[in-house]
This record gives C-alpha cells, structure tokens and sequence, in this order.
C-alpha cells in the first residue's frame, strides 16, 4: 500500500534525524508536500532519536548514519530491537554501497545517499511505506558482489581472516607489540594488517568497526 493508497487517507508518521536543523526541516516539508507524511518527531543525535521514537512510535524514521551519542549504527542497532515494526530510512553524506550493505543487513529498509534529489527522497518514503526496501540503482551491481564476498570471506569489506584477528585484537585494546606477540608476527606485520584494513574499509575507528561487524 502506497502513501497515496493508506487507508481513509492516514498519514504515515515519520521521525527524521538529522544533526543539522536547516536539513530536518527542508526534509520536513518537502515530504509533507509531496505524501501523506505526518512528521511527528526531530532529533539531532542518537540519544534524542531513540527518545523521539520511544515517545511517538512512528511509522518510519528517517536518519542520518553519521548521528552521534551514540551512533547511527549503534542508534539503529537498538530501535531495530526496542521497535521492530518501524520501518528505517538511512540516509549518508559519503554513501557507500558497504554501508548500504551494512544497515540493510541490520534492518533498515532503505538507503539514500543525502546529495540525491528531493524526488528520490519521496520515492524512498513511498517504498519505505509500502514495506519495500530502496537504495540507488546503480549500487545493485556492487552490493551483489559484496554479498558474495560475505558469503566466502564473512565480511563485506573483503578482510582476511588475518586482518579479522588483528581487528578484533586492536579493538579489544590491545598495542601492537601484544597483537605481535599474540600471533607470533613482527610488529612490522601488525601495522601492515592494520594499514590493509583501513584502506579496505575506508574507517580510522577499530573498536566501532569491530562492533559493526559483529552486529552485522
């Protein structure tokens, strides 16, 4: 059932999250002008996300994946578990199709990149309101392949299973020389692992990319 098609003309409730107000509110009114959208809530980090959601129960949340306190994996992670019938649109600055991989794969249902046009982002709405999953076209080609790379490697960044124990080492707070002694390879070695996982997964923060990891 379409926005257009909701029954005795019933607006879907959305939450939109963003940290940037003059964002939330172009949002706001282009879907409101465009489908039957009631938006009931704003937040600008995870913690008044999870907040605006727990109070309104929405339909649907729109959200930036670069929120923070927490993050927007971590704020995703915990309404997907506290309100699983809400559906969750998730929008990215520097979109990448690993993170579309990712928060599909956590449970949203849509992915956006935030530079799109205003007629993608009600088109997003509408599928989102339907119970359809969205993202851009042109990441279908590579959001398949990584899902083949998940199926051989187990992650979607193409790490090695090497690369994998100096993450989860690094990430449990462990210092170079210890991971090199763990795993009985040089610290020259460890840095090298580390440096190939930064490159392959575009991300400076271990301890969350572990987490987003297990989480997926």
């Amino acid at each position: 059932m379409g926005c257009d098609d909701m029954q005795g003309g019933a607006k879907a409730r959305l939450v939109i999250a963003d940290s940037h107000e003059i964002v939330r509110e172009g949002i706001a009114a282009r879907l409101e002008n465009s489908c039957p959208i009631e938006v009931v809530g704003q937040a600008a980090d995870g913690y008044s996300t999870i907040k605006a959601c727990r109070q309104t129960t929405p339909d649907l949340l729109l959200m930036d994946l670069c929120l923070t306190r927490p993050t927007g994996i971590e704020t995703l992670t915990k309404l997907r578990y506290t309100l699983p019938d809400m559906g969750i649109v998730v929008l990215s600055s520097d979109a990448k199709v690993a993170d579309a991989f990712t928060v599909l794969g956590l449970g949203a249902i849509g992915f956006m990149p935030k530079q799109a046009k205003g007629a993608d982002f009600v088109n997003a709405i509408r599928a989102a309101v339907s119970g359809y999953t969205s993202m851009p076209s042109d990441y279908i080609a590579e959001f398949v392949s990584l899902r083949r790379n998940v199926s051989r490697t187990g992650n979607s960044y193409g790490l090695s299973p090497r690369e994998l124990e100096v993450l989860e080492a690094c990430a449990s707070g462990q210092r170079t020389k210890e991971v090199a002694e763990r795993f009985n390879i040089s610290v020259r070695t460890v840095e090298t692992h580390r440096n190939a996982i930064y490159r392959k997964t575009d991300c400076h923060d271990l301890q969350e990319l572990y987490r987003t990891l297990q989480t997926g």
